[in-house]
């Protein structure tokens, strides 16, 4: 029993130095290599002195470090499937949060603004006002139609899959909006969340394991904006939304399940299949695009229809929820143009007098409502 102790006391100091000198061991020998997760971020693959910004080397050095341990992959592996798999809470709070039946939510800024921590003050209200009085001023004096897509975040739809200590605001800032404009915007802005909380219950209208809507959303917000639009254009014909069929596929993607980092998780995704289609993705206008966007290719789409030879351009100045729009909205119009701006939802007067569009969306997420107000 003593010789036993003995060996112990010696034997846990020399694990514990070859646990600590394994990694490097392996970074030399590599003897085991891992594939490096994504985690929807940009890792630090190299490292350099430079003699003029010493301050900022030893927080460079230790990010290099973090993303190059050698047994980086699979630590954070084991780290996930506990976290997830037994605690059933999210490796990362800060980022995701996990839901009921694998439905994952936006944390930070989507969590607040849900909980009313940003709500709009009076002087913001103000501020969103005199610029839509601004653009709608602009826009009619070209005869064109203005209408402002507010996509709402799932936390607005699926409450009810939210972790019950997550709780709503009484007031959205969305319908703060509402409120402020209906004396003088009454038709402004069109907010999707009545319609997809009503039709929520005949087909799933979020990704599970992404912050985006899908296409049945995409195809219930282009039908109903196009009879907003047809009221507005009484004298013209615009074309119903053409037949089609979904095609299902399962995949393992989206920002939570990067988060997540459990692959096992999945989910099916149907994609709109139109039976005859008529329009076609068309030469750009080229319009320039700003400095250091990270997406050049998403930045201008352009789609025409040939079928349609006396119908009507429209333009949307964009995001990534817009995505969902595209397979509908291309079916239906002479021209549309899609510009991503980058999250300003800019009024892009220049693109704006050479499209010479009929109509113009502004459509963005609910979160980035802000960039409005922001002097950029």
């Amino acid at each position: 029993m003593i010789n036993i102790q003995k060996s112990l006391k010696y034997l846990l100091p020399i694990v514990f130095l070859i646990l600590l000198i394994l990694p490097f061991i392996n970074d030399q020998l590599k003897l085991w290599q891992f594939e490096r997760k994504d985690e929807n971020r940009q890792f630090r693959d190299s490292l350099s002195i430079d003699i003029k910004r010493l301050d900022y080397f030893p927080k460079e050095a230790e990010s290099y470090l973090n993303d190059n341990f050698s047994f980086r992959t699979p630590l954070l592996n084991l780290y996930h499937e506990i976290k997830f798999s037994y605690f059933k809470i999210s490796p990362h709070p800060q980022k995701t949060i996990v839901g009921n039946d694998n439905w994952f939510f936006m944390a930070g800024e989507e969590k607040e603004i849900y909980e009313g921590n940003k709500n709009f003050s009076k002087l913001e209200l103000n501020q969103f006002l005199t610029e839509w009085k601004y653009r709608k001023k602009y826009l009619d004096s070209l005869n064109i139609k203005t209408y402002w897509v507010i996509a709402p975040f799932k936390h607005n739809v699926y409450s009810e899959k939210l972790p019950f200590n997550i709780y709503a605001s009484k007031t959205r800032r969305v319908d703060q909006l509402k409120d402020y404009f209906k004396k003088d915007l009454p038709n402004l802005i069109f907010d999707p969340v009545p319609l997809l909380i009503e039709n929520k219950d005949d087909r799933k209208l979020f990704y599970k394991m992404d912050n985006h809507w899908n296409y049945h959303s995409g195809y219930l917000t282009t039908k109903k904006l196009l009879e907003i639009i047809k009221k507005d254009f009484p004298n013209i014909k615009i074309e119903n939304i053409p037949d089609f069929s979904w095609k299902e596929k399962t995949v393992q993607t989206g920002i939570h399940y990067t988060v997540i980092g459990i692959d096992s998780l999945s989910e099916v995704r149907q994609t709109p299949i139109i039976n005859n289609p008529m329009s076609s993705k068309d030469e750009n206008y080229g319009f320039k695009y700003f400095k250091d966007w990270a997406y050049p290719s998403e930045f201008e789409k352009r789609y025409t229809n040939k079928k349609i030879k006396s119908g009507l351009k429209i333009l949307f100045i964009r995001d990534s929820f817009a995505e969902q729009l595209i397979p509908f909205v291309s079916e239906v119009f002479k021209e549309s143009l899609f510009i991503f701006d980058s999250w300003q939802y800019g009024l892009n007067k220049p693109i704006i007098e050479i499209v010479k569009p009929d109509i113009v969306v502004f459509l963005g997420l609910e979160t980035h409502l802000d960039n409005i107000i922001k002097d950029y």
